[in-house]
């Protein structure tokens, strides 16, 4: 019997042991397979995640630029404006490196101020031909000399491309947005584009310099799988590398031709599990020989023991004494030893009674063996109600560990979202806070947390009504979910807020406060006003303009307004001094303008820029005494400004005219108006222009852009030259008139370029030579100064024909100008610049000759060089 106990122990531990270690083997190979099912399904997932996120990331900011392309400070052409408005939104958005505007001739404009041309560039072209914003390749700047993706969004008028808004992204931005996604804890990401090219690898020389297609490896699966993602298509491969073999997920970026691409190696599968079979058999053949020995010590020994006194008691039933004694740390063995000898004394004591009733007995055991099987039964249930207490309970953790996640997520959302955010109970205390309402109003946590919302940041003005408001959600339990007011900040100032609200209510269905969040629409009110006074405003003069004057005259027919009186002014010479001066001077002009007309009125009187140098005042309910006075006032006001500004007069023409007392016809009090000024700018035009044009000689006097007594000097030359030639003394005087004035269309040259000691860029020099235009201008529009207009123009014409403007070559170009050309070049060179000294008067004569047969003409210079010396 003890034989056969040890090899059936024996037998239990070894079959425990091998059939757990094969369990553990069978366990390892099925969760393997699992886990590379998973993570090939985990891959995709995160693939087309990060995918999708790096796409939402390119359309977020091209829905930004077209946002901004479509503003009005773009729309309206001006590049000062739009540079300004560049540079305010680089310093907002530092995701961009630069901004610039492209005119519809791809000349760029770098909020830097740089200026260029893109006209070569494939994203210029391709939003000029499809009027579709574009999301660039990544390509080198030109501004900054790194790899930058440029998006760009078209500039319309109507449903006309004039240009486009782009913004530069340094290719850096796009590889921390990508290598910092989740699946850099297991794998790499990487990003092809449409012709192979890797513009995002985690290995940095490959990036931009790397084309997947051209792989050179005996496997052609990597450039087949290359070949997918340049397709667009979604999938998962198994491919071998370098450094081991690896599963690569790849999916297209949303809205560009990019594929992105996620390689994990295999071997993190089989990491995961390379000691699990080690650990488990080593665990259970110690566990094993524990149990061997225990049971051994505890158990076999202890029961063949009671085995032996048990055949000896059947033997000597009548005989044998109860005095077996045995020792065991099992308390259910030493338990069994007792009940044992307890139970032969008592078969000692009734083995003859048992005999008597051994049918009694028989149903006793039945009944017994009965029982004995119903509290099997009641066992098995309590392990099955056990089982299931224990899985509810389990489940019950899960739940609360999933509430624990959600309630932290949702904290961290509400502290990290761009939104104000709180929660206060039923006494308008504050409960809870987001860090954005206090780094928005300046408040600290603790002069916020516990306090009234309403004493903290509601302004008195509104705190009482505000008040009133919240009451009435606690007794009506009824809330206004979206409503406009706003909030104080800590150093007084108020933010304009859209508020979101919601009850909340406790167990019983009671309220128990209100959670609400708000969005910051300061700027966006603040932007809102400005457009609608700029809808009824003129930009450059802040008057009213045309659409409302309009709109006022519409609404002033009738008898209540009667009578109504209408001044017209028109600003005269404007014209000429946009063609000479520039449309800058001109601007200033009209700005200087709209200043003295509304010192003449009362702040409410209405004032309107109708046109381009034409003013109109509207006078409800205005005698025509009052409006001869308001006329008296701006011809008084014009009057004192021109004698203390002698150097720039200005002009006005002026009409007026006044309805009926009873019957208001505006449109035909505007007429008349408009025809009494045309007829005084009809009589006045000449001594205008005549009055402008003394002052650029003036200013021209006054300025001595060369050097002092050029003019002098040059008269004294061209004169002696031109009696050379036996010239009339009609020419001669014109001659002398040329050499004073030939350069007053310089009056119309910046100063940083007229007086810029060293050499012009092509640029400056392009608008240098304007001046010969400018002058022809100002010549045509002063009677003293039309008979040298043509030669004001042509004075810089060459004798080989590369002069400008005109490009006239030899005997075309008039003797005038031919004459003064050799006397201009001679006076300059024999005079001091600020970046050399004058030349002397042999070398100005060789400097003639070298010259001749180009600059000047042939016949000329040996004349002038005769009649010099």
């Amino acid at each position: 019997m003890k034989q056969i106990k040890i090899h059936v122990t024996a037998f239990m531990i070894i079959a425990l042991t091998f059939g757990l270690g094969g369990l553990s083997f069978l366990a390892f190979f099925q969760t393997r397979d699992l886990l590379r099912t998973n993570l090939e399904a985990q891959i995709t997932s995160l693939t087309l995640y990060s995918s999708s996120e790096v796409g939402l990331w390119l359309n977020a900011h091209k829905s930004e630029l077209e946002i901004m392309a479509n503003t009005p400070y773009v729309e309206n052409g001006d590049k000062n404006v739009i540079l300004a408005y560049m540079n305010k939104e680089i310093e907002r958005n530092k995701d961009y490196e630069e901004f610039f505007y492209v005119d519809i001739e791809g000349n760029y404009l770098l909020n830097s101020g740089q200026r260029g041309s893109i006209i070569d560039r494939h994203y210029f072209q391709e939003v000029m031909a499809t009027g579709e914003s574009v999301v660039s390749d990544p390509l080198f700047s030109r501004g900054n000399s790194s790899h930058s993706i440029v998006v760009a969004a078209p500039i319309r008028i109507g449903n006309k491309v004039v240009g486009l808004l782009g913004g530069s992204i340094n290719l850096s931005e796009l590889i921390q947005l990508v290598s910092s996604k989740r699946v850099g804890e297991i794998g790499n990401t990487f990003i092809v584009q449409k012709d192979g090219l890797m513009i995002i690898h985690p290995k940095e020389d490959y990036i931009m310099s790397y084309n997947g297609r051209m792989y050179n490896r005996t496997s052609l699966d990597y450039r087949d799988t290359i070949k997918k993602m340049i397709r667009g298509e979604t999938g998962v491969t198994k491919n071998t590398f370098e450094d081991g073999d690896k599963y690569l997920a790849y999916a297209p970026v949303p809205g560009i031709e990019w594929s992105l691409g996620v390689t994990v190696p295999v071997t993190y599968v089989l990491n995961q599990l390379y000691y699990l079979p080690i650990y488990f058999i080593a665990i259970t053949s110690f566990l094993g020989i524990v149990m061997v020995v225990l049971m051994r010590r505890w158990l076999v020994h202890p029961l063949t023991e009671l085995t032996k006194f048990t055949a000896e008691l059947n033997d000597n039933i009548y005989e044998r004494e109860s005095n077996y004694q045995l020792e065991s740390p099992v308390i259910e063995v030493e338990a069994l030893a007792t009940n044992f000898r307890r139970m032969t004394a008592a078969l000692q004591e009734n083995f003859r009674k048992l005999e008597s009733s051994e049918v009694n007995l028989k149903q006793e055991i039945i009944e017994k063996m009965m029982v004995q099987k119903d509290l099997e039964c009641s066992y098995e249930e309590l392990e099955a109600v056990e089982e299931e207490l224990r899985s509810n309970y389990e489940k019950l953790q899960s739940k609360e560990k999933l509430h624990r996640e959600s309630e932290r997520r949702f904290r961290s959302m509400l502290e990290n979202v761009k939104l104000i955010t709180g929660i206060m109970d039923k006494d308008g205390r504050i409960i809870f806070c987001n860090d954005f309402i206090l780094g928005l109003t300046g408040f600290q946590r603790d002069e916020v947390v516990g306090h009234n919302f309403f004493d903290v940041f509601i302004p008195i003005g509104i705190r009482k009504s505000a008040n009133a408001w919240f009451r009435e959600v606690l007794e009506s339990k009824n809330i206004v979910v979206h409503n406009i007011y706003p909030i104080q900040t800590k150093n007084g100032n108020t933010r304009v807020v859209h508020w979101n609200h919601t009850l909340l209510f406790d167990s019983e269905g009671n309220i128990s406060g209100i959670a609400s969040i708000g969005e910051d629409i300061t700027e966006r009110k603040q932007f809102q006003e400005r457009l609608e006074h700029m809808s009824f405003h003129d930009a450059l003069t802040d008057l009213y303009n045309r659409a409302y004057f309009e709109e006022k005259i519409r609404l002033l027919g009738g008898q209540d307004f009667a009578p109504v009186g209408i001044i017209v002014c028109d600003v005269d010479g404007l014209k000429l001094v946009n063609d000479t001066l520039g449309h800058t001077t001109g601007d200033k002009l009209l700005g200087l303008t709209a200043g003295l007309i509304k010192k003449c009125f009362r702040e409410e009187d209405l004032i309107f820029r109708i046109g381009g140098d034409e003013f109109a005042i509207i006078l409800p309910k205005s005698e025509l005494s009052v409006v001869e006075q308001a006329c008296y006032r701006i011809r008084k006001v014009v009057e004192t400004y021109n004698m203390e500004n002698k150097e720039f007069p200005l002009s006005l023409s002026m009409g007026f005219a006044v309805s009926e007392k009873t019957i208001v016809n505006v449109d035909e009090v505007f007429r008349e108006a408009d025809d009494g000024m045309y007829r005084e700018k009809l009589h006045r035009s000449k001594s205008t222009r005549s009055a402008l044009v003394q002052a650029m000689m003036k200013a021209l006097e006054a300025r001595d852009f060369i050097t002092e007594g050029h003019a002098d000097r040059l008269q004294e030359l061209v004169i002696t030259l031109g009696q050379a030639l036996a010239l009339s003394e009609r020419t001669l005087a014109d001659l002398r008139l040329l050499a004073q004035f030939h350069d007053i269309g310089k009056v119309g040259i910046p100063d940083s370029i007229l007086f810029k000691p060293g050499r012009l860029t092509e640029e400056e020099f392009k608008e240098m030579q304007r001046h010969s235009e400018i002058g022809h201008r100002i010549a045509q529009s002063a009677p003293d100064l039309l008979p040298i207009a043509d030669c004001i123009l042509r004075h810089h014409e060459w004798w080989n024909g590369q002069g400008y403007p005109l490009g006239l070559k030899e005997d075309d170009i008039p003797l005038e100008c031919r004459i003064l050309a050799i006397a201009d070049a001679y006076d300059a060179m024999t005079s001091n610049r600020p970046y050399r000294k004058a030349l002397s008067q042999e070398q100005a004569f060789k400097e003639l000759i070298d010259n001749m047969g180009m600059q000047f003409d042939p016949d000329l210079v040996p004349i002038f060089i005769k009649a010099i010396r």
